[in-house]
């Protein structure tokens, strides 16, 4: 792997006789657990342009992240808002949004797929079994967090786009609509990024870090001026 790139999910591809990863025992079990969990249509395999309803591309990137999830947070990583854990909690997010967006999942869909993940790889992978349980609680407490807000992120992304796609202004996503969904929503703009892309418009990058900083500009004058002003912090 190290010398060739060959990876686990390529030898597997080789010796099964796959042209891709995702036609293998590594995906078929998780595919099939997706399709019982979200009652969609069966995965047929087709990618790009064939995919005209992306329902096989949501089925990939749900069983990708399931299985990242899942070895992470049996490993010690648990999603946060900071480093490897925020990286974990982006991908959780995307994960159930695809779920339920593409698949018509229903929320709490997302950690039912950890027993097949560990029912698939638990002979190589023995420490996945004991670490079960705790790895669904994790992913049930993010996704019941997310859930709160999806719908409103998604409404007030959906309203936004469509008042952009409706006029003859350029197909730009206003950054400060972006931040705001980060900020109050808990959308992460990587996810608004994606959702802009897939209505055929692009995000204001530049205006969105403008604001994030005018925003932490804020917090820190606020502090200054509680501590100027003899305030203590919360406990």
């Amino acid at each position: 792997h190290v010398d060739t790139g060959m990876g686990f999910e390529r030898l597997t591809s080789i010796l099964q006789g796959k042209d891709s990863n995702y036609d293998t025992d590594v995906f078929l079990p998780i595919f099939k657990q997706i399709q019982i969990v979200t009652r969609a249509r069966e995965y047929t395999g087709k990618v790009g342009k064939e995919d005209k309803d992306t329902i096989d591309m949501a089925y990939r990137v749900v069983a990708d992240h399931i299985r990242t999830l899942t070895f992470a947070i049996s490993d010690g990583a648990v999603p946060s808002n900071d480093g490897r854990g925020y990286v974990l909690r982006r991908i959780l997010r995307r994960g159930v949004r695809y779920g339920q967006q593409i698949l018509g999942a229903k929320p709490g869909f997302f950690h039912q797929l950890v027993p097949v993940v560990v029912e698939n790889l638990k002979g190589a992978f023995p420490e996945l079994e004991n670490r079960t349980k705790f790895v669904m609680d994790v992913l049930n407490d993010e996704e019941t967090a997310f859930n709160k807000t999806l719908d409103k992120g998604l409404r007030e992304f959906n309203k936004k786009a469509k008042e952009i796609l409706d006029s003859k202004s350029p197909k730009i996503f206003p950054g400060t609509t972006a931040f705001l969904l980060y900020s109050a929503m808990g959308f992460p703009v990587d996810l608004t990024q994606l959702m802009a892309e897939e209505a055929g418009l692009v995000v204001d990058m530049k205006e969105y870090y403008e604001k994030m900083e005018e925003d932490k500009a804020k917090s820190v004058a606020a502090e200054i001026a509680r501590r100027a002003a003899g305030g203590t912090a919360p406990i």
